[in-house]
């Protein structure tokens, strides 16, 4: 049961992230201009953030989550370790032991159970390779990217906007940041998202932004393409991409689930990957 006392400090902050949360609602409804609709989500983010904040801080020390501890256990158990560790490991890829395998087994087996035998949901298992016309028609050959710098000197990559952010955040934070400034930093996080490579870039030189890590200069944006290519066929001649989700397969194949649920809408699909 609560703490009365901590459940009483923190429902105001609580109410304050409802009525903002309720705003956001409210604007998209209206379909308010999208830079008043940034600015509603911006600010919601920020009362979500102190909630998250004082709620961890008035967590009792023994009741705090050890996640070293916790990451520690799963490797040691092999839950899960790092691929290729013994020659150096890649970050971001994973193998899964034994208890890990049947951790995921049983995972997909309740998935399976509540939304395709409950749910009667219509499951397919698609190629995990896309040719290239598939994601340029759905957009994602030219949108599914990132802009990227680089330290000249070490080479280490950062993403542009979070960079971005946590050096214009730092500057709003300075006691002597004047109020005019804050108030224009406020104006172009909200923008962030939205910002081309040449915005990006004006950001850089005009708040004179270095590597975080060695202080270097950085080089100009670079689009890096969050999707892998690869080649299919022994011609190499046919382009295409590890399927960056699931759902372009189920797409493609609409008709034929449409004929196999025999012409009825509507119906649902799905598929594990």
């Amino acid at each position: 049961m609560a703490d009365p006392k901590i459940e009483e400090i923190l429902a105001p902050l609580r109410a304050s992230v409802k009525e903002q949360g309720d705003l956001v609602r409210k604007l998209k409804e209206e379909k308010a201009p999208e830079i008043d609709v940034k600015k509603a989500v911006a600010e919601l983010k920020t009362r979500k953030k102190v909630l998250e904040d004082k709620e961890l801080s008035l967590t009792p020390a023994e009741e705090l989550f050890d996640r070293a501890k916790m990451e520690d256990l799963i490797k040691r158990r092999f839950f899960y370790d790092q691929s290729f560790a013994i020659y150096g490991g890649i970050t971001g890829q994973f193998d899964f032991g034994p208890m890990g395998c049947a951790l995921k087994s049983n995972m997909i087996q309740l998935w399976r159970k509540y939304f395709i035998l409950q749910e009667q949901m219509l499951e397919v298992d698609c190629s995990i390779l896309t040719p290239e016309p598939v994601l340029k028609a759905s957009g994602h050959v030219e949108r599914f990217a990132d802009l990227m710098t680089k330290d000249v000197k070490s080479g280490e990559c950062f993403r542009l906007d979070h960079l971005i952010k946590a050096h214009l955040e730092k500057i709003k934070s300075e006691k002597n940041t004047k109020a005019e400034l804050k108030a224009e930093i406020e104006e172009i996080l909200v923008k962030l998202d939205g910002m081309t490579a040449d915005e990006m870039s004006a950001m850089m030189k005009r708040f004179d932004m270095k590597s975080p890590v060695s202080g270097n200069e950085l080089t100009p944006p670079i689009e890096f393409n969050l999707m892998f290519n690869t080649q299919i066929g022994p011609s190499g001649l046919v382009k295409g991409f590890l399927r960056p989700e699931t759902a372009q397969g189920i797409f493609v194949n609409f008709k034929r689930l449409l004929e196999f649920n025999q012409g009825r809408l509507p119906f649902a699909a799905a598929q594990v990957g």
